[in-house]
């Protein structure tokens, strides 16, 4: 029975850390009818991923009324930090990814 917990406990993970990935077009409406199924279906046993959902929209509510002129500058700064190092470990895996398959 401990094995039957694991496997379902490690499928619930990859369910909820795909259910993420479609955070954004499920509340675009620009999933495929069964995929938005599915995603209802993980949402209504699944509080986490309905706490992630309400974030992410709550998220976009206040990000539509800041004015990208009342945000300091060292949280601008912060920011960009941020997305800078972000988007060199994404780069690094594409060169790494590309270069361990074409070899």
């Amino acid at each position: 029975m401990a094995k039957q917990k694991r496997t379902d406990t490690a499928l619930r993970t990859k369910t909820c850390k795909q259910m993420t990935v479609m955070v954004r077009d499920y509340l675009t409406d620009n999933l495929d009818a069964k995929i938005k199924l599915d995603f209802e279906q993980h949402l209504s046993i699944c509080p986490d991923c309905v706490s992630f959902l309400n974030t992410y929209r709550k998220t976009i509510a206040l990000t539509k009324t800041v004015d990208s002129n009342d945000i300091p500058d060292a949280v601008r700064m912060n920011i960009l930090t941020f997305l800078r190092k972000r988007m060199r470990r994404i780069g690094a895996f594409v060169i790494y990814v590309i270069g361990h398959f074409s070899a």
